[in-house]
């Protein structure tokens, strides 16, 4: 988002409010960006307190350092809906004469949030989205679902889908050989994916003939039992036709999927599902690879079936089964044709330059 800003010729700075350690995401920052670290931890309301209850209060310190500023910003882009942040930036806003605007990309299922349904994280989460989040300036939606809502509540919103800049080249490393399709997911699944449905359809692909590896990036094998007990391994992982790979750095992780024939992704029609956007389809067509997916959030705008993607048509075994079975039977050519339009699709619908021009106009209409 910011480096579609910068091409649009304006000015960018990032401020996050959590200094983090060890992270691997070593994805180089565009050129014009700075970035002004505030520990949202260190001081302020209850920081002294666990980072749970000093979690409920952050944003403080990011107010005090942008009045620390020898200048105003013209606007202030807010990720996500968080109250802290947002209860406080909507004041230090409003007073300075500042436009606050919200980059909001999914809508928390409240049974993935500590505390459940009655939990203060989903109490405030909803607070924000069904009330407070309207009194901002513009709102930056990543999904058609999240777009409607706060149409009828009077917001002025823009839907940008997720943007990836710099794809890599295709690197050989699972390059097809012998007939065996590589497929691959990658990311910190959570609650969100559906593996029951896609690990009993990926046996009865191998059932029925088709010869795949399947390469898993960001959870071991033993992660993954303990996450989801009920999924049965057994035979795709005696028979080497499942790799788990662990958490790796962003530039390998990257190098996987951009290695594979296809990404592929299951998810259940939920709101959360609804709300969001599955980044890692807009980033898998960013990299070359085409996409094996049921169309959960608006992907129905970006996919179309036999050129850029695989459609699952159900969220059943057999349905994904189907979809192996064919890609498994595809020839050198067709599937380079697939790698071509998932380039095409990338560039065209998940690069920062594709929404640069339109952020721009909707950011000058909420002045």
């Amino acid at each position: 988002m910011a480096e579609a800003l910068i091409l649009a010729g304006h000015q960018v700075h990032i401020c996050p409010g959590i200094t983090e350690t060890g992270a691997t995401n070593d994805q180089p920052l565009p050129d014009g960006i700075d970035v002004n670290r505030v520990d949202e931890y260190s001081f302020g309301t209850f920081s002294a307190a666990p980072k749970g209850l000093r979690g409920l209060f952050l944003g403080d310190n990011t107010v005090r350092w942008l009045e620390s500023l020898p200048y105003k910003p013209d606007a202030v882009i807010l990720y996500g809906t968080h109250l802290g942040y947002l209860s406080r930036l909507l004041g230090y806003c409003r007073q300075q004469n500042i436009r606050l605007l919200l980059d909001i990309v999914e809508w928390y299922d409240p049974r993935h949030l500590p505390g459940g349904f009655l939990g203060p994280v989903s109490i405030c989460h909803e607070y924000s989205m069904r009330y407070l989040a309207r009194k901002a300036d513009g709102i930056f939606v990543i999904s058609r679902y999240l777009e409607e809502h706060f149409d009828l509540q009077g917001c002025r919103t823009l839907r940008v889908p997720p943007m990836f800049s710099g794809a890599s080249a295709r690197p050989e490393q699972f390059r097809t050989s012998n007939h065996i399709l590589n497929l691959c997911y990658v990311g910190s699944p959570g609650k969100k994916e559906d593996f029951d449905t896609l690990f009993c359809g990926l046996q009865l692909a191998r059932d029925a003939g088709a010869k795949f590896c399947v390469h898993v990036v960001g959870l071991t094998e033993q992660e993954f039992i303990a996450s989801y007990p009920t999924v049965d391994l057994s035979i795709l992982s005696r028979t080497g036709s499942v790799q788990f790979y662990g958490r790796l750095q962003n530039v390998f992780a990257k190098q996987v999927v951009a290695s594979c024939d296809f990404m592929i992704l299951l998810r259940r029609d939920l709101r959360f599902s609804r709300a969001g956007f599955p980044s890692k389809v807009a980033e898998s067509l960013c990299l070359g690879t085409p996409v094996m997916a049921n169309l959960s959030s608006n992907l129905a705008d970006y996919l179309t079936h036999g050129q850029n993607s695989l459609v699952i048509d159900s969220l059943e075994p057999l349905a994904l089964s189907k979809c192996i079975l064919r890609a498994a039977s595809m020839n050198d050519n067709e599937l380079a044709s697939m790698h071509r339009h998932a380039s095409i699709s990338a560039n065209t619908y998940f690069t920062p330059r594709s929404h640069s021009e339109a952020m721009s106009a909707f950011a000058s209409r909420v002045f």
